[in-house]
């Protein structure tokens, strides 16, 4: 047995002691068994989340998800560190006009993730 397959069979040791629910889908990934956890979560004990999809429809609101939540943290990122940059220079305005629109992009953002959640 690989490294890697020990420590999936131990998490999924410990998944199941949480009582989480073993499925009979396996990951695309690494072929190890999928659970459920009480939460309702669907994860594989080597890779965490993992998605499961019955449709073309379904497939694309999932990715246009992780896209959302891929482009939240950029922003979230590049927030971050302007935010720090400011603290050299408060009066900046170009940094202050730029951290004004990073926090307009992610009120857009979170406002598309809830409008498609619904």
């Amino acid at each position: 047995m690989t490294n890697e397959s020990e420590v999936g069979v131990k998490k999924a040791a410990e998944l199941l002691r949480q009582g989480a629910a073993m499925l009979e889908e396996a990951c695309p990934i690494c072929k190890m068994p999928l659970f459920k956890l009480k939460n309702g979560d669907v994860i594989c004990p080597v890779h965490g989340k993992v998605y499961i999809v019955k449709s073309e429809d379904e497939e694309k609101i999932v990715k246009r998800n992780l896209q959302l939540d891929e482009i939240e943290s950029i922003l979230i990122d590049g927030l971050y560190l302007s935010a720090k940059k400011i603290k050299d220079d408060p009066l900046d305005s170009e940094r202050i006009i730029q951290i004004i629109r990073y926090l307009d992009a992610l009120e857009r953002i979170r406002k598309i993730k809830v409008n498609s959640s619904e």
